[in-house]
């Protein structure tokens, strides 16, 4: 029996906990246990011969973050890939479609497109069309730069796009080139009028955490469905500002309390990217709920990975390339030992405070591409984690 399956709306994947199932429509993912799957009528896996049913290691990502191009002309000060320039060895139209279908074997349900700025790669709509008739769903990020009704109309082809934006004006834009804003007010209208289903992509730092407030309105106004917040990374360009745009520690304790209130008031459904689970957890959700709504911090190497336009693969796209290419992944995935095994296996070396945090099978040590920048090390403690400042100051808790 294959490890995973099409069944009309509903895709599954078998793993030793159970497995997988996943629907577009409505969009959901979920783990479940074994007697689920038997209840689906899918029978018995070979995987679970183990009788290990802890949810733990993956057999392959959930999701795989796929830049088609590092090509773009937005010059953002922060970017996480240092766009602009074409990656050397970029995989040409047919190895793109050939890595795809690497990740849709292994059972790979979503695929993030990305770059760079994506629609500048021609055959862009090409590649997603493929994804879709090998059964993975692809989603899209971009800047907005290019989008015309028509292009609108063609984006049909993707799951959800979401438009990069940090600001909710054009005044006082930290980050991005002068008119930004205005080239993804005039995206988010053509994918609204396209009838897509569209967000945005917001990176929080220092110095447009003011203006969160506002991009709920701002969201509101143009009926979108939901924004992701995503941590200021020093990744790319964003090495060079990170130590001083990046979220204070009071701002990382306000954090979550201030989406939670402009979410229920607006009714703008409010996501957090894995690098922002340690300052979610510091609140002390229960437990349950955090399983209940599949909330996890660094799974980098495990659901998800990160893919350059030339293959080279790494636990995340905030992470340095691991020496792996995509079309290695499915024996480094099946041998359990590969140079993501460090990043899936962190749990076990886990130092303190997080060997004694009530939330570790959770978040996992925070954002370790932040670790890396700020100790030199992937395995310390992520220092901006609240609870690893007030351990370390030696204030309770």
């Amino acid at each position: 029996m294959t490890n995973h399956k099409n069944e009309g709306r509903i895709r599954y994947r078998f793993e030793s906990f159970g497995g997988i199932i996943a629907s577009e429509d409505p969009p959901f993912l979920a783990f479940v246990d074994r007697d689920y799957m038997l209840g689906l009528g899918t029978g018995p896996s070979e995987l679970w011969e183990s009788g290990d049913e802890a949810v733990d290691l993956l057999s392959a990502p959930t999701e795989v973050h796929f830049a088609v191009t590092n090509r773009c002309g937005a010059g953002c000060a922060h970017c996480y890939m240092d766009g602009g320039k074409p990656d050397d060895g970029e995989l040409a139209t047919a190895a793109f479609k050939e890595a795809l279908d690497v990740l849709a074997r292994m059972g790979v349900f979503h695929v993030a497109m990305g770059g760079g700025e994506a629609l500048e790669r021609e055959d862009l709509f090409d590649l997603a069309h493929h994804a879709r008739s090998i059964g993975l769903v692809p989603n899209l990020t971009v800047s907005g730069r290019g989008i015309t009704a028509e292009i609108a109309r063609k984006m049909t082809v993707f799951g959800q796009v979401n438009i990069s934006l940090d600001e909710a004006s054009d005044q006082g834009n930290p980050y991005r080139a002068p008119g930004a804003f205005a080239i993804a007010d005039r995206a988010l209208d053509h994918l609204r009028a396209a009838g897509i289903s569209t967000g945005i992509n917001c990176v929080v730092g220092q110095n447009n955490y003011e203006g969160i407030p506002e991009m709920f309105r701002y969201a509101k106004r143009k009926k979108l469905n939901e924004i992701e917040f995503l941590r200021f990374k020093p990744s790319g360009r964003g090495k060079d500002l990170y130590l001083q745009e990046r979220a204070t520690h009071a701002q990382n304790i306000g954090l979550i309390p201030m989406l939670s209130k402009w979410s229920r008031k607006t009714g703008i459904a409010a996501k957090i990217d894995c690098s922002f689970v340690p300052m979610y957890c510091f609140h002390q959700p229960p437990k349950e709920i955090l399983y209940a709504m599949a909330t996890y911090g660094c799974e980098a190497g495990n659901v998800l990975l990160g893919v350059r336009s030339d293959g080279a693969v790494s636990g995340c796209s905030f992470l340095n390339a691991c020496g792996l290419s995509v079309f290695d992944l499915p024996d480094a995935f099946k041998n359990g030992h590969s140079p993501l095994t460090p990043l899936r296996s962190w749990v076990e070396r886990a130092e303190e405070p997080c060997r004694s945090c009530y939330y570790l099978d959770i978040c996992k040590g925070g954002c370790h591409g932040v670790s890396r920048f700020l100790t030199g090390d992937y395995d310390q403690p992520d220092p901006d984690c609240p609870i690893v400042v007030e351990y370390r100051n030696g204030e309770p808790a």
